[in-house]
């Protein structure tokens, strides 16, 4: 078989897979997370019955072939930086690492504009590089906002310093009472 056959293969299989419930994952609430092997001697999901869901095993895994790629069939590779696009070809999707700031990723993502690469969390390319600049460009006038703000108040308490300067010590005793 190969690589296209595969992956239909995997994907029509993972189609029919089961959702993997903890047992009693429908009665108690704390029980809604991640799967738990059952360990009971009267379990009914451990002993297999039907009607009690299935348990992971070897048998729901696809094809080791196309074992790591997307639906689609690429290898998908995780990026720090511009440097890690280089050996980057058509056959390999691209993950923005969570830790790269806003500035970066903006420059990742116009070269693999460039390079015609496929992005794993980007739909549409050009319309989140329009709100990524929206969002750079508000963040800016915020800050720049805040900072005139700090400004302002600096000022006004210079400037009521001064005044209290001003004020004669005996105009100050007047005012205590």
């Amino acid at each position: 078989m190969n690589k296209k056959e595969l992956l239909q293969f995997r994907n029509k299989a993972k189609s029919k897979k089961p959702l993997f419930q903890r047992q009693d994952s429908n009665i108690f609430k704390q029980f809604k997370g991640e799967w738990r092997k059952p360990k009971g001697i009267h379990s009914k999901l451990r002993r297999g019955f039907k009607g009690h869901g299935g348990i992971p095993s070897i048998g729901y895994s696809g094809p080791n072939a196309v074992k790591g790629l997307t639906r689609k069939g690429l290898l998908a590779v995780v990026v720090y930086n511009i440097n890690d696009l280089k050996n980057l070809d058509d056959k390999n999707a691209v993950i923005i690492s969570h830790s790269v700031g806003m500035k970066k990723r903006i420059q990742i993502i116009n070269e693999i504009k460039n390079k015609k690469l496929h992005v794993l969390g980007v739909k549409d390319i050009d319309n989140y590089l329009s709100k990524a600049a929206e969002n750079i460009n508000s963040r800016k006038k915020e800050s720049e906002s805040k900072k005139e703000s700090k400004k302002r108040k600096v000022e006004e308490a210079e400037k009521s310093k001064e005044k209290s300067k001003e004020l004669k010590p005996e105009d100050k005793n007047e005012l205590k009472k």
